[in-house]
């Protein structure tokens, strides 16, 4: 029994490892909401039966170039001026190479002007949730801002750029490490401004679809000893990939845990005294 138990445990530990190694590690999409201030006009998704679950998870997989995702189940629309700030569970933003964050909205290529069909938001970031620095944009090619890339649901949307949405490198505004992402629409000055661009007399504001963050760390230190073991009993946290708590335990082994698991890929949460791991893991 023994040996089974821990030839299962060097299965998962090896699928673990693989697949971190294709996707990179420690990738998970928003499950937080700090702060939502609604703006002016439209509210499509804004309901307690679709928020905020309709910005948690991946992008929609029916979105393409051409066919722009309206669904309030997938979106929230900030509407006129609205802003948001979300982030992710115990978790920061840290600076690698290339872009360390997604942001995807519903713009789409229109088929009648070729033009993209965009209704742009400034993107913020901060790590203590009081101090932000706006990402520098241009305000007539809206260079910088999120919602002026249609999103591709059909390739994974950490497979940058091919994914569609924007991508935000943290190192552009010389900062390392980020927790709170703000995310505020600035879709009336186009739409004020039939000179603009990107007029359009039908824009309405911008549609927060998801976000991805694609480095991030543990804002706990490690749970495990200096040799990589657990302690002995732990808590653990089931998480499913739209931030859902599926099943929790409490003073559990490693050994029974992953007994009781069910089939299936989630993001695992396990804590000891003020200490804390975080990973994906699936079970076969």
């Amino acid at each position: 029994m023994k040996k089974r138990i821990k030839s299962f445990l060097l299965f998962i530990f090896l699928l673990l490892s693989y697949t971190n190694f294709l996707i990179g590690q420690n990738i998970r999409f928003i499950d937080t909401v700090y702060n939502f201030k609604p703006g002016k006009g439209q509210n499509t998704g804004q309901s307690a039966e679709f928020y905020p679950m309709n910005i948690f998870g991946p992008p929609s997989k029916n979105a393409t170039e051409s066919t722009p995702e309206s669904s309030p189940t997938e979106l929230l629309s900030l509407g006129f001026g609205g802003e948001i700030i979300v982030g992710f569970k115990n978790a920061y933003i840290v600076d690698k190479v290339g872009v360390d964050f997604i942001i995807f909205e519903n713009a789409f290529l229109n088929p009648i002007n070729k033009r993209i069909f965009a209704e742009p938001a400034v993107v913020s970031v901060s790590e203590d949730g009081i101090n932000f620095i706006d990402f520098p944009f241009d305000s007539l090619t809206l260079e910088g801002c999120a919602g002026t890339q249609p999103t591709n649901g059909k390739v994974s949307p950490w497979d940058y750029p091919n994914c569609g949405g924007n991508g935000f490198d943290i190192a552009t505004l010389g900062l390392t490490k980020v927790k709170y992402i703000k995310i505020r629409d600035i879709t009336e000055m186009i739409y004020q401004n039939n000179s603009h661009p990107f007029y359009d007399a039908t824009l309405s504001g911008f549609d927060l679809d998801a976000v991805v963050g694609l480095n991030l760390v543990d804002e706990y230190n490690s749970l495990t000893d200096k040799t990589g073991n657990y302690p002995k009993y732990f808590n653990a946290y089931v998480y499913d990939y739209a931030g859902r708590e599926i099943i929790s335990f409490e003073n559990i082994t490693e050994s029974e845990l992953f007994q009781k698991i069910p089939r299936g890929c989630y993001f695992l949460k396990l804590t000891y005294n003020l200490t804390a791991n975080l990973k994906k893991i699936c079970i076969n």
